[in-house]
C-alpha cells in the first residue's frame, strides 16, 4: 500500500505541475501574440469571491509540496507567495517540483495510517494518511489546478483537454487520439529479414 501512497500522491503532483507549467507557458506566449499585459490573466478571476489565477497556482503548489512532506514524515518547504509574473509562477512550480522528486517511496512506507495533523488559525484537522490523500489534499490540489486551467481558458487562452491531461505516465496511444492528444508517434517495429 505504501508504493501506491507515493504513486497516488508525489507521482500525480509531477506529473499535473508539469502540465500546469506547460499551460502557464502557453498562456505567457497567447498574451504576448495577442498583446495582452500578462498582468490581466496573472489577475484574473472566475467569480469575484474567488482567488486569481497567480494564488491558485501557489494554492495548488502548496498542497502538492504539503501533502507529500507530510505523507513522506518531513518538512514542507515554506514559499512566500510574492510571485506577479508568468516566469516567478514558473520558478514556484520548479522548486515544488525538486522538493517532491527528492522524496523517495520509502518514506511513504505506513504513511495509509500516519495520522495527519493540520492546525490551522480557524482549528485543528486530524487524518489517517489514506483520508487526507484521498479527501483532503487531492481534492483541493484538483480544484485549484482545474480553476487555474478554467481562468485561463475563460480567457482566451487556447487550450483543452490534452493540456490538462497531459501524457499521463504508462499511457500509450495510437490511431486518432494519439493526434489528438499529441502524442509522439510510436516507433515503429523493424521487420526481420
Amino acid at each position: 500500500m505504501s508504493n501506491l501512497m507515493y504513486q497516488s500522491s508525489a507521482q500525480v503532483f509531477v506529473h499535473n505541475l508539469k502540465n500546469m507549467s506547460a499551460m502557464l507557458k502557453l498562456a505567457a506566449k497567447d498574451a504576448k501574440s495577442r498583446n495582452i499585459d500578462p498582468e490581466v490573466l496573472l489577475n484574473a478571476r472566475l467569480a469575484p469571491d474567488m482567488f486569481a489565477l497567480t494564488r491558485q497556482v501557489q494554492i495548488a503548489t502548496d498542497h502538492a509540496k504539503g501533502c507529500s512532506a507530510r505523507l513522506a514524515g518531513v518538512e514542507s518547504p515554506v514559499f512566500e507567495d510574492n510571485e506577479a509574473s508568468f516566469s516567478e509562477l514558473e520558478a514556484r512550480i520548479k522548486r515544488t517540483l525538486a522538493f517532491i522528486r527528492t522524496l523517495k517511496a520509502a518514506q511513504y512506507v505506513g504513511s495509509e495510517t500516519r495520522e495527519i495533523v493540520m492546525k490551522m488559525p480557524i482549528g485543528t484537522l486530524r487524518f489517517d494518511g489514506g483520508s487526507y490523500l484521498n479527501g483532503w489534499a487531492l481534492p483541493n490540489f484538483y480544484f485549484h489546478y482545474i480553476s487555474a486551467y478554467n481562468i485561463l481558458r475563460h480567457n482566451g487562452v487556447p487550450l483543452g483537454k490534452a493540456n490538462f491531461l497531459g501524457a499521463v505516465p504508462g499511457m500509450q496511444m495510437s490511431g486518432k487520439i494519439a493526434k489528438m492528444m499529441g502524442a509522439k508517434p510510436a516507433a515503429k517495429a523493424k521487420k526481420k529479414r
